[in-house]
């Protein structure tokens, strides 16, 4: 038995002091790689905002005319991009239900995706939530997960001039348990 942990520990000495064969674990240095030049992500980024935007101070894009030219070219993903209202930020979710309940969330958003994250807040706790969804030209889609409980909460909601208004779902272990009005204003 004492050989046998003998020689498994010389292979195992051998094998961390050699090198590693097929050049794994060895740098190649190549002369010819640019490794700041990228052309697939370099085209996204042109495709996205154009070859020339830039933003403003107030975080708007700025594009000069010959960026705006190459708008006529751009694919349908991006046009339908640009019909996107902007809902990055911090929210505030009033659901009409007895009790009041309300859910702060941060939304981020990339096209017509958000994601997010914050707390409910109800009967004096606050529950860390997670937030997915899609929007649309005029529609909101959220569904609010709290991370605590087996409590979820599906948001329809439309775009109106001072922020969001719709219905809710509220579903516990997964089963319709509650749902009513919903509103939703800029902190």
């Amino acid at each position: 038995m004492k050989t046998k942990i003998a020689l498994f520990m010389l292979l195992v000495a051998v094998l961390l002091v050699s090198q590693a064969s097929a050049g794994c674990g060895k740098w190649v240095v190549r002369e010819t790689t640019d490794y700041l030049t990228d052309p697939l992500f370099d085209d996204a980024v042109a495709a996205s905002t154009g070859s020339s935007a830039t933003m403003n101070a107030d975080g708007t894009i700025n594009q000069s005319q010959e960026g705006n030219k190459t708008d006529a070219l751009k694919p349908e993903a991006a046009k339908k991009e640009e019909m996107v209202s902007d809902l990055a930020g911090k929210w505030k979710v009033v659901l009409q239900q007895d009790p009041k309940t309300s859910i702060d969330l941060i939304l981020i958003q990339s096209g017509d995706r958000l994601q997010g994250y914050g707390t409910l807040e109800g009967n004096g706790a606050d529950i860390p939530a997670t937030a997915t969804g899609s929007i649309s030209r005029d529609a909101v889609s959220l569904d609010v997960k709290l991370n605590k409980q087996k409590q979820d909460y599906n948001l329809d909601l439309k775009l109106m001039n001072s922020g969001l208004e719709g219905s809710y779902e509220r579903y516990d272990d997964n089963k319709l348990s509650g749902s009513g009005n919903a509103t939703a204003t800029r902190s």
